[in-house]
């Protein structure tokens, strides 16, 4: 006969072991996934870098997140999926700098960790994407800007993330060529037929051009003359210099031109050229404008002038302005982020 305590004994054994294997199953799980996590964001060469390009459609997007943060907000993951999903043979990838450069807090909030974990799940839910996270200003080596940054004038700039960006994205498109585009972009559209152009805006002065979105052919000429003119450009206390401002200037030089006209291809030193893309591809609603993302309703007329883009660059997205779900942020998110937008909307981190 089995004595009650026994029989309760076993009972605790097995219970016990039960727990125990599912807490081992668990703890594999996570590492599979860290394991593929650091295979995603180990360094990479230039020539592991082309066959991966190869692998898809030779086409080349890619991101840059400069501050070090441990991993993307909701919103730049956001944007993240969108060029991959718009863009499902070619290779995405969002160079992150692993060494802190603002002066960020070390405090993480519960949306913090949330947005961490939208992040990492949409990373290995999407084959195409990768992460490397490295140090960033080493892809200035061997660029017209590496004696600027090792002589420490880089390091005056006020605004070091904006100009530290403005410098990678350039140096970045000159070694491996692609597409740049910032984490301000929500892609809707094939970006494929994108190649040695740049976009032009209707907010500022006639012939603006903006660094946002940057497609080029592998060492073209212009982004070595451009890299040079980023040299005597460079304004510590000007964050334009590095950006709009100087691919602007350096256009008009290297082309010889006194304006940039829009849907122009301008015949420019060195046998190259260049196609000037009219506001409507890549710039459709203007900074000037950017308060129409985030009201309540939504204008027609605003979906209207996205019909003939590739993307919409969506202005303050990162200012942690709040998104209401019926706004035109959330419903273009809806739309080419679903994935993020559903999950992060869910725990109220986007």
């Amino acid at each position: 006969m089995r004595l009650p305590g026994a029989i309760s004994k076993r009972k605790i054994q097995r219970r016990f072991l039960s727990a125990l294997i599912i807490l081992i199953v668990g703890v594999m799980a996570l590492l599979l996934i860290s394991s593929q996590h650091d295979e995603k964001t180990k360094p990479e060469s230039i020539t592991s870098l082309h066959e991966r390009v190869g692998k898809f459609n030779g086409l080349n997007i890619f991101f840059i997140e400069t501050s070090g943060r441990s991993c993307l907000t909701a919103r730049q993951a956001c944007r993240v999926e969108s060029a991959a999903r718009a863009n499902p043979h070619a290779s995405v990838t969002l160079y992150m700098e692993k060494t802190p450069i603002a002066n960020l807090s070390s405090y993480k909030s519960d949306k913090d960790e949330v947005n961490c974990v939208v992040a990492k799940f949409l990373l290995h839910r999407i084959e195409n994407v990768w992460i490397l996270r490295q140090n960033l200003l080493d892809h200035l080596e061997g660029t017209p800007l590496w004696e600027f940054y090792r002589s420490g004038l880089l390091n005056k700039s006020i605004t070091p993330l904006v100009h530290r960006s403005d410098a990678i994205r350039v140096a970045l498109l000159w070694k491996n060529g692609g597409i740049y585009l910032d984490l301000d972009c929500i892609v809707m559209r094939p970006l494929d037929s994108l190649n040695n152009t740049v976009g032009t805006v209707r907010d500022f002065i006639p012939n603006w051009i903006e660094n946002g979105v940057m497609a080029f052919n592998a060492g073209h000429p212009f982004l070595h003359f451009l890299m040079k003119s980023m040299v005597l450009a460079f304004r510590p206390d000007n964050y334009l210099s590095l950006g709009p401002s100087a691919v602007t200037e350096a256009i008009l030089d290297f082309c010889d031109r006194d304006d940039l006209p829009a849907n122009t291809l301008l015949l420019c030193s060195r046998n190259s050229s260049l196609f000037i893309q009219p506001p409507d591809s890549f710039y459709a609603i203007g900074s000037g404008r950017a308060d129409v993302f985030y009201q309540q309703t939504t204008d027609l007329a605003d979906w209207n002038k996205l019909k003939h883009s590739f993307l919409s660059h969506i202005y303050d997205s990162g200012s942690g302005r709040p998104v209401p779900p019926t706004s035109f942020y959330a419903q273009l998110a809806r739309d080419y982020c679903p994935f993020t937008y559903r999950t992060s909307e869910s725990n109220g981190s986007f």
